[in-house]
């Protein structure tokens, strides 16, 4: 049994990393800017509308495992792929990008991003946080490898060709992959959930459908709180390499931040994942929402000093509580409203990046653009990251 389920999470974990590149953005953006001579906002609008249509592949994802197999969904995605990162070696205007790299390339993340958590986690219903975080953990660590890649690769045959050996590879690995994510059979006997600080949705008797979750006061406080931990999040994600420059950094220490962020982001999934397991939901929230506060708090004293050693420990606090977003709203999602509607219900759970996207890294972009700092940018990522402190007290036990 154990070999059993190791297949699919191995092959999960791979996909997971893959994906991940969709945080990368930064790596891609400044060879546009320098051919097309776009700015900092515009180039930013790209990386917003992957994680938007990022948030609506997942829905969509939901909708079609309803019907139809993982298998499916996967050689959906791997399709989307092979046309976004085709089209995206291919543009000359910003419509283009957007269009291509941002709706087919985030779309396509989505879709297997739904379906890859959503089947992996029925084979582990007693380490979902655990499982839930190594997946993730892949996730956020596929920026940094798949990013120095496309990095190196940039460097050696430029944008276009890059793009295009990714139309090639990323559909391939998928359908690969897809051949071993697959759920368990019904008669498969898996290990009990067990019993502690999280519980389980089950245990409290909750299935509930779609529209049952959105009326509960829960979703709403969480999905909030998610929202803005998000933002938060990728506001740096989406700009440490140009924030870091701006206090005296060379090309290669930016790159080295965008790689710790990556890094301790991967981690922070991991260990909020065995903090949900061993402690729940209300602890999990405390230390999410605690570690953004405090590298808000060092961004500023960094960036306003010109300290590149301080804004190094901000970037790997940043990471750690971002990481604790993603196994957060999975594990929450299984835990207050059941297993039987999870797909759906998570994708919905997971369009609070659109908001996050929408905040973060396009308010970050115009206030650099307008007034040539990132200070602005941290203060208020600060306030809101205070104000939503208060939600998880609000949030009740299923």
């Amino acid at each position: 049994m154990k070999l059993k389920r190791t297949a699919p999470l191995l092959a999960g974990a791979l996909v997971y990393l893959f994906i991940g590149l969709i945080y990368a953005w930064s790596i891609f953006a400044p060879s546009l800017e320098a051919e097309f001579g776009w700015n900092r906002t515009q180039t930013s609008v790209a990386f917003t509308v992957s994680m938007s249509c990022f948030c609506l592949g997942s829905v969509l994802s939901g909708f079609i495992q309803k019907k139809r197999s993982p298998k499916t969904v996967f050689i959906l995605s791997a399709l989307l792929f092979a046309i976004g990162f085709f089209g995206a070696s291919r543009v000359s205007s910003l419509l283009g990008l957007y269009v291509s790299y941002g709706v087919f390339c985030g779309l396509g993340v989505g879709i297997s991003y739904n379906a890859d958590i959503s089947t992996v986690t029925r084979w582990y219903p007693d380490k979902t946080g655990m499982v839930s975080g190594i997946l993730l953990m892949c996730f956020g660590l596929g920026s940094m490898i798949l990013g120095s890649l496309a990095s190196s690769l940039i460097s050696s045959i430029g944008w276009r060709k890059t793009f295009t050996l990714f139309a090639i590879v990323f559909p391939a690995l998928i359908l690969l992959c897809s051949f071993w994510i697959r759920p368990p059979e019904a008669d498969t006997v898996l290990p009990e959930a067990k019993k502690s600080a999280a519980g389980t949705g089950s245990e409290a008797g909750l299935e509930l459908s779609p529209l049952q979750m959105l009326r509960r006061k829960s979703f709403w406080f969480f999905f909030i709180w998610a929202s803005v931990l998000s933002a938060a999040g990728l506001a740096i994600i989406g700009h440490v390499g140009t924030c870091i420059t701006d206090i005296g950094a060379t090309v290669a220490l930016a790159t080295l931040a965008s790689g710790i962020v990556s890094v301790f982001n991967g981690l922070g999934r991991i260990v909020v994942g065995l903090i949900f397991d061993k402690f729940g939901r209300r602890v999990s929230m405390i230390y999410g929402n605690l570690t953004m506060l405090a590298a808000f708090v060092i961004f500023i004293i960094s960036y306003g000093a010109g300290s590149i050693p301080l804004f190094f420990i901000a970037a790997i606090i940043l990471g750690l509580g971002y990481g604790s977003v993603p196994p957060m709203s999975s594990a929450f999602v299984s835990l207050f409203y059941g297993k039987k509607n999870y797909p759906l219900n998570f994708s919905i759970m997971n369009l609070n990046i659109i908001p996050a996207s929408i905040l973060g890294p396009l308010m970050g972009g115009a206030i650099q653009t307008a007034t040539g700092s990132y200070t602005g940018l941290f203060i208020i990522m600060l306030a809101l990251s205070s104000l939503v402190f208060v939600l998880q007290f609000f949030i009740k036990k299923p």
